[in-house]
């Protein structure tokens, strides 16, 4: 969907447009990401800093508060975002963790809306893909790089380095060998005219003919020779002095000294016969290049390649030479004549190059809406599995490649664990009717048998037995055959719940969970742990016990799991820097928690030198991003807020906590109170207490000075209304067309009521059933007072976790929602009396606090 459609739907269902937010959820975070909520660091070396640059996991609506909340109520922020990314994952709402493992790809629009295929799953839109049919095409930008690298760049480097092969190789060369030709000429002519001059020094030597007549004639007639296209090339002789002997173009010189002569004037250092007559002393024959004078023309000099060869006998030197501008015109020639054919064969690249692009493009194309075909339906597969409350193996060749979280949990074994080969001997015990499921398995892998459903019982890491109902299917992978194996866990309801079979043992059987926890040696035998928690609280159902004690159970089993984390994951990264204390807030430090609370935890460490900060705050972020992740694994999801440890906003000194509250309590005003509400019930679970005593010390002594702040929280308490109508009966609401209530919100009010009055006379105690206790040791309200107090938080405490038991096994989504006519007419006027005595604790607020 496009943004304006997204606002178009949002605006249909709740008459918000607010395309802004859309835009905003559609957008990139900025770079260095200091301005928002920081992605978990993985490494100790791991930037802090760094995070997902995309708006579309649930942990991104904190930041959606924090930036529209002055023009937009928190409701509307909150209908907007999760409207606009459910309709991108088809009803789903990711967390960060679907984005990290694969299981989503994050969606934008606008920019690239025209160039991305649409949603694709049926099989007329496949054929369409395949078959060319849509006009729209994948994203430009990243096929455009694509193509750059693979196709366009090793053309244009061809090109390239054709050009270069000419220019640097070729063409010198040519120029190499042309001169050389010029070489080996002068030098064969100049031993011709040699050899005439040394049939005349025969001749002296013979005494035919005296000193002077042999020179003379054998001058003349070396005159006389010529050479060249014109035949103006010529040769001359001087002696080694130098004096001119003759020169056929320059007959005045004859006889003149030639040390000082020059045709040349920018000509500097010895004269050209200077340096033919050391050359011919030195190597007795060799080319010289030079300036001369051109041709027939004074004015004009040129570039000149002349053979020297000296006569012993008579003290002479014989030379020709020819000007090489002939050489660079052949050159020139050349190179008119190569820039021809490049040019030729660069149009016929570029033709061909267009061709194959264009082809390649079409192919890349169909490519690409395959893979996004394959890659919608994997997604929305994987996010099928993983929403499901039963567990599955997916199995290729007889090799398991994927198993989803549910399984997992309810096996206490990792990815890589269940990966393992042997797995199908290892999970099951040795009851004897898995004898004839684990034949019917392998006899299906190996298409022997076809897909069936048996009963089996499966043994978990730890040794404990689960009866379940092991189905199979059919499933085609990348032309292998495979097979989904679903693991249902048998289940039957008593009093409202659900029990497995290995549920209802006695206490005295049971190990405590708290002590399983503390002893475990591995992150997978504490999820294994907690894995036993449910039965065991279901157990204490049945029982009958308390629900203050069915509390403890469900806290002190969280606070034990995040200590023994905390001590393995020490164990693996080595000792904290600083001494620290891991901290709770909300339900999880009041222990008032369910079994599907999420979490809400932040660290505080020793305050050190600022020099030492960064690296002390990368190490416990480093800490919190792995017990964050061990917890959500166990259950404990990510809190939706991203108030945790591993959010560097909740990874603080002792002062930097300090220099918050005090910010908070001095800026203070009723709508600023909402969001610190969970901040004012901290309890230290792991580590040095007195850090968060510290804390609390702290908040009592600026509320000495902040007088106002309680004021303000107190008319914040007033806020929360009691459900309850004029005439005393239920305020409802329809969720999913049914009369409903929010329990949740039903305990609200008493909450804030006791966090309000704990503020007020320093009660550092974090239960709500404590602060209950300890104000009526400081008078606020007499015995009986108290235990109706009492009886109303835990009579919807209860009412809350038993709907969510419920809405859990029939697999519903699990929320505080209770169905009105899910209770009976006794159980709805029992609780229109609980909510209407809840209203004289804020009356005591008016009263107090006026």
């Amino acid at each position: 969907m496009q943004i304006s459609e997204h606002a178009e739907r949002t605006e249909a269902l709740f008459g918000v447009r607010a395309e802004d937010i859309h835009k905003w959820i559609d957008g990139f975070f900025d770079d260095n990401g200091q301005d928002h909520a920081q992605h978990m660091s993985k490494h100790l070396d791991y930037d802090p800093y760094d995070h997902r640059r995309f708006r579309h996991c649930k942990e991104a609506l904190a930041e959606a508060y924090r930036e529209f909340g002055g023009r937009y109520t928190h409701q509307q922020i909150k209908d907007v975002f999760e409207t606009h990314v459910k309709d991108d994952y088809d009803g789903y709402l990711p967390l960060r963790a679907d984005f990290e493992n694969g299981t989503f790809t994050a969606k934008y629009h606008d920019r690239t809306h025209q160039e991305t295929l649409g949603e694709v799953l049926d099989e007329r839109e496949l054929a369409d893909y395949f078959d060319g049919l849509h006009n729209q095409e994948p994203s430009s930008g990243h096929a455009l790089k694509q193509f750059s690298y693979r196709i366009v760049l090793p053309t244009i480097a061809a090109i390239i380095l054709f050009i270069t092969s000419i220019v640097f190789v070729i063409v010198p060369l040519v120029e190499d060998s042309m001169v050389d030709q010029k070489r080996q000429m002068l030098r064969e002519l100049t031993s011709a005219a040699v050899s005439i001059v040394d049939s005349y020094v025969e001749l002296e030597q013979q005494g035919v003919l005296s000193l002077s007549q042999a020179q003379a004639k054998a001058a003349i007639e070396i005159k006389t020779m010529r050479y060249g296209p014109e035949n103006k090339d010529y040769f001359f002789i001087t002696d080694m002095h130098p004096n001119m002997v003759m020169h056929p173009n320059l007959s005045d010189l004859t006889g003149h000294d030639l040390t000082q002569y020059t045709n040349n004037e920018q000509q500097t250092g010895p004269s050209v016969f200077v340096r033919i007559v050391q050359l011919v002393n030195a190597n007795q024959q060799g080319f010289l290049e030079y300036q001369w004078q051109w041709k027939n023309d004074p004015t004009l000099t040129a570039p000149k390649m002349t053979y020297v060869e000296g006569i012993e006998e008579w003290g002479w030197i014989i030379g020709t030479g020819v000007y090489i501008e002939d050489v660079e015109q052949g050159i020139a020639k050349l190179e008119n004549t190569l820039s021809r054919i490049f040019v030729a064969i660069t149009l016929g690249l570029i033709v061909l190059m267009s061709y194959v692009i264009t082809q390649t493009r079409k192919s890349e194309i169909k490519k690409k809406r395959a893979e996004l075909a394959l890659l919608e339906a994997k997604d929305r597969y994987r996010a099928l599995v993983e929403s499901s409350s039963e567990g599955y193996i997916l199995e290729a060749d007889g090799q398991v490649i994927f198993s989803n979280n549910r399984l997992r949990l309810l096996m206490g074994y990792q990815q890589q664990e269940l990966s393992s080969k042997t797995v199908w001997q290892t999970i099951f015990t040795d009851a004897p009717h898995n004898a004839k499921v684990i034949e019917h398995l392998f006899n299906l892998f190996n298409q022997q048998a076809e897909p069936g459903e048996f009963e089996a019982q499966l043994k978990t890491k730890q040794g404990q037995s689960i009866d379940i109902i092991l189905s199979t299917s059919k499933i085609f992978l990348a032309e292998k055959l495979g097979h989904v194996v679903s693991f249902r866990p048998i289940v039957r309801k008593i009093y409202g719940t659900s029990f497995t079979s290995s549920s209802l043992m006695t206490a005295d059987a049971k190990q405590t969970i708290v002590k399983q926890i503390q002893q475990a040696d591995s992150q997978s035998a504490v999820v294994e742990s907690l894995n036993q928690l449910a039965d065991q609280i279901r157990y204490k159902i049945d029982i009958g016990t308390r629900a203050e004690y069915l509390r403890i159970l469900i806290g002190s089993t969280y606070d034990a799991a995040i200590c023994r984390f905390i001590e393995l994951t020490i164990a693996d990264i080595g000792e904290p820097p600083v001494p620290f204390s891991f901290i709770s807030f909300g339900s999880n430090a009041r222990h008032d928690m369910t079994l599907f609370s999420d979490q809400d935890n932040a660290i505080v460490f020793e305050t050190p030198d600022d020099a030492d900060l960064k690296s002390i705050r990368r190490y416990f972020l480093h800490l919190a991003e792995k017990v964050c992740a061990l917890l959500n694994q166990a259950g404990y999801s990510y809190c939706d807020g991203l108030i945790m440890a591993s959010n560097h906003q909740w990874c603080l000194s002792q002062q930097e906590w300090k220099h918050n509250f005090s910010s908070w309590i001095e800026s203070a005003s009723p709508d600023t109170i909402l969001e610190l509400n969970v901040f004012f019930d901290i309890r230290s679970t792991y580590g040095h207490a007195t850090l968060v005593d510290g804390i609390q010390s702290h908040i009592q002594s600026v509320l000495v000075t902040q007088s106002k702040f309680l004021s303000i929280y107190a008319l914040n308490c007033l806020s929360y209304s009691v459900p309850l109508d004029s005439n005393g009966g239920l305020l409802t609401e329809k969720f999913d067309g049914k009369t409903s209530i929010n329990l949740k919100e039903c305990l609200r009010p008493m909450e804030i009521f006791c966090r309000l009055y704990a503020l007020k006379y320093d009660i550092r105690e974090v239960s709500t059933i404590e602060r209950l206790r300890q104000l009526y040791h400081h008078d606020v309200f007499d015995t009986q007072t108290l235990r109706e107090m009492m009886y109303l938080f835990d009579h919807i405490w209860n009412l809350r976790f038993m709907n969510q038991l419920v809405e859990y096994t029939d697999l519903r989504k699990v929320n505080d929602v209770l169905a009105i006519d899910d209770l009976t007419t006794i159980e709805q006027q029992n609780l229109c009396n609980v909510l209407s005595r809840m209203q004289a604790l804020q009356a005591m607020v008016k009263r107090d606090f006026s």
